[in-house]
């Protein structure tokens, strides 16, 4: 096999887009169509999913930083509801009730929650009473607007939410200062959301302090910059900051006077959250992605509606090259394909017509042939018959002839008879004579041909009937013709049947035909065989001679009808004669035919 350049060409080219099926080549060109205004709608749908997403992430931290501020604020209030009852109780050590009040104070501040409940003496600043140690009650400011503070307890700094309030006692004034640590204990209910950090940063005279943190990540520092402590107290606003890491929001607290006294922090880290995905790249390429699905499927829907088609007319055309003019496609729509479809249908029906009639065309040149043949065979082969019979009688009459020779020559004499006789079949066969027609009853000549072989069938035991489903149908036919083509099909039928069965002579009719049926109940006919035993000379009998069906065939040719046969091995056999039922039946079919051509 020799390595030519195309050859070499095709194996370098094994993707090439020119072999591909046209359903192929439809989903290629569906997807680069839609592609651009996939991505172009990817995009749009990514950037306003991604602003919606980040509007609630940004909602979302401005509710966190609230629950901080509501939980300070209950604080406050909580403060300010117990301190009505701590002065009610709390007096100075001069006091004859004193230590006992003490007592009840401090039991009522631990049921209360209360870090710390104090009266100091506003003369001298004095701490006439506490909860707890000196040193702690020094670091608490009594100014009025000092409400979030840091302290430092064991070397630890906390934050405390501190409320005063003035109270005069024996004509002294003091002040009553109500504490609670902001310790580890604080916001429990939102310790448990691992991607949520809240963080509260306090004033203090080296900057603002961590005071409290329900998270802590490696990637997030734990002093809070000094530019978001600028910028909270220029713009006075909440401040964000959205990384690719993180997302977070710093919320100011100011005073009553205008001073940032804290900032809670509350941040969202996205590789434990579901806001490291939501991203407009990761929604782009998602919305992409369903986009391409979507649009792969609907072009490989329709490619597919449209290439089916397609493939229907090529199995018909490989059908057609092989001869089977049969095959028709199913004719789907009315579209250009549908249309395509039906006249692909239409052609091959009209093939198979032709087809037919070339047969036919074929079948009756070669009879012509064979007839013009037979003629002058007969001629030849007759007139020598005629001598060497006339010869052999002569002989034959001879008185001194012993019995041998007599007997001999009495062979001869019958022999050249019976070689006259298939000369003469011969002869009707290829050079039949013409019809004529006449209009009679069908059940007449199935009554006729039945009786006249029912000597024959009760021989061979078979039970012979007459199957009338068209009752007062009619033949246009040479009687005697037809007669004689029932006769062949019947005594093929009894040599079907040597150990018997059952002959049915059925009638029938459609629009144009009367049919002639006979069926019996023999061997059958093997499925090669039943397109060729119409065939001269082809036989599946020992002694046939292959004429009897073919001599059929042309009977029903001359008489413009046909024969089928229909048969399986061992389920016997039915030969159909269609037979036209009326004289004019022909003529109006051979108008139909010229309307449709």
């Amino acid at each position: 096999m020799t390595n030519t350049p195309e050859r070499r060409r095709k194996r370098r080219r094994p993707f090439s887009i020119s072999r591909w099926s046209v359903q192929r080549k439809l989903l290629l060109a569906f997807w680069l169509v839609s592609v651009v205004p996939t991505m172009i709608a990817a995009e749009l749908a990514a950037t306003t999913l991604s602003e919606i997403f980040d509007s609630n992430v940004r909602i979302w931290l401005q509710e966190s930083t609230k629950v901080v501020k509501d939980e300070i604020s209950e604080i406050k209030r909580s403060n300010a509801r117990v301190a009505q009852l701590f002065l009610l109780y709390t007096r100075p050590p001069s006091s004859r009730r004193a230590a006992k009040h003490d007592k009840l104070t401090a039991d009522i501040a631990d049921a209360m929650g209360i870090d710390l409940v104090a009266l100091v003496r506003s003369q001298d600043h004095k701490v006439v009473f506490t909860t707890q140690p000196d040193d702690i009650v020094s670091q608490i400011s009594t100014a009025p607007n000092a409400v979030l503070q840091t302290i430092q307890i064991s070397g630890v700094t906390t934050g405390v939410v501190v409320s005063t309030f003035d109270t005069t006692q024996d004509g002294v004034d003091y002040q009553m200062i109500i504490a609670t640590y902001l310790d580890n204990g604080f916001l429990n209910s939102v310790a448990d959301v691992h991607s949520l950090d809240l963080r509260l940063y306090l004033a203090n005279p080296q900057g603002f302090s961590e005071i409290f943190s329900t998270q802590r990540f490696e990637d997030r520092p734990s002093n809070m910059p000094e530019s978001i402590t600028e910028t909270l107290r220029e713009t006075r606003q909440p401040s964000e900051v959205f990384t690719n890491r993180y997302s977070g929001l710093y919320w100011p607290i100011f005073n009553d006077t205008g001073e940032l006294q804290g900032v809670i922090f509350s941040g969202l880290l996205r590789h434990t959250s579901l806001v490291g995905l939501v991203n407009q790249s990761n929604l782009f390429i998602l919305i992409f992605m369903l986009g391409s699905a979507l649009s792969l499927s609907a072009g490989w829907l329709v490619s597919r509606r449209l290439t089916l088609p397609l493939r229907g007319l090529a199995d018909g055309v490989g059908a057609v090259i092989s001869g089977d003019y049969s095959k028709r496609i199913a004719v789907i729509g009315s579209d250009e394909l549908a249309e395509l479809s039906h006249t692909f249908n239409h052609m091959t029906e009209r093939l198979g017509e032709l087809h037919h009639l070339e047969a036919q065309l074929r079948r009756r040149d070669r009879l012509h042939a064979l007839g013009e043949v037979a003629m002058g065979l007969a001629h030849e082969i007759r007139n020598p018959l005629g001598i060497i019979k006339t010869a052999t009688q002569l002989l034959h009459r001879r008185a001194n002839l012993p019995d041998t020779d007599k007997r001999h020559l009495e062979y001869v004499i019958s022999e050249v008879s019976r070689i006259n006789d298939l000369i003469t079949e011969f002869l009707d066969f290829a050079k039949p004579s013409a019809p004529i027609r006449a209009l009679y009853p069908a059940r007449e000549l199935a009554e006729e041909v039945l009786g006249f072989c029912a000597p024959e069938l009760a021989t061979h035991n078979i039970d012979a009937q007459i199957d009338d489903q068209a009752p007062g149908a009619t033949l246009y036919a040479d009687s005697r013709q037809l007669k004689q083509a029932c006769l062949n099909l019947i005594l093929n039928a009894i040599d079907a049947m040597p150990k018997g069965g059952r002959l049915t002579l059925g009638i029938a009719k459609d629009s144009h035909y009367t049919i002639i049926s006979v069926s019996d109940t023999g061997q059958g006919i093997e499925p090669d065989m039943i397109e060729r035993i119409f065939t001269p000379f082809v036989t599946t009998k020992a002694s046939g001679t292959g004429l009897g069906l073919a001599k059929v065939y042309s009977i029903m040719e001359n008489h413009d009808g046909r024969i089928e046969c229909i048969s399986e091995k061992d389920a016997g056999a039915t030969f159909n004669l269609y037979i036209p039922a009326h004289g004019g039946n022909l003529d109006h079919e051979d108008e139909e035919e010229e309307d449709d051509a």
